[in-house]
């Protein structure tokens, strides 16, 4: 009697493992598989990807585009992935620079794209403007950003312009 009691209580520590081990891989596809789920539904909401623009700038306009912007130094490239774009958006960290070209150029591509039929609603405008904003930094070059960041400039310069007498 005594060893099937002292037999079974040492089986019990391998249990609390095996659950601490499926709790420990259920958190981890929580915090990683959730935002990559996310992502995906959110480009989903975008009917079409963005073309990148035919021409690039010189690497001199393209240090001017990105000085326009306030920004210090020379151009850096970011890839943001949906992992680390939510948890620097959790902490209220300031994502970097190059998040606000790519946001300026998924917010107008959206608004083009808007549909007339099926409008989305506040929320899914949010997660499909943040993934496009993720993908464009994934799929696009520092180049290619800038210089759509400079046509869509320009865009709003010259009706301002032509008003002007």
């Amino acid at each position: 009697m005594v060893d099937a009691v002292s037999s079974s209580s040492a089986r019990r520590p391998w249990r609390l493992w095996i659950w601490l081990g499926a709790a420990g891989l259920v958190l981890a596809a929580l915090v990683f598989g959730l935002p990559w789920w996310l992502y995906s539904q959110g480009l989903k909401s975008v009917q079409r990807l963005p073309q990148p623009p035919a021409q690039l700038l010189s690497s001199a306009e393209l240090t001017q585009v990105w000085q326009r912007a306030g920004l210090d130094g020379e151009p850096a490239a970011a890839v943001l992935d949906p992992v680390s774009y939510l948890a620097s958006a959790a902490v209220q960290a300031r994502p970097p620079a190059v998040t606000a070209f790519a946001w300026r150029i998924a917010s107008e591509h959206l608004r083009q794209e808007a549909r007339p039929l099926a409008p989305l609603g506040p929320l899914e405008k949010h997660l499909a403007g943040a993934s496009l904003t993720i993908w464009l930094t994934r799929h696009w070059s520092l180049a290619q950003l800038l210089s759509r960041a400079a046509e869509l400039e320009r865009a709003v310069a010259m009706p301002a312009a032509a008003a002007t007498p």
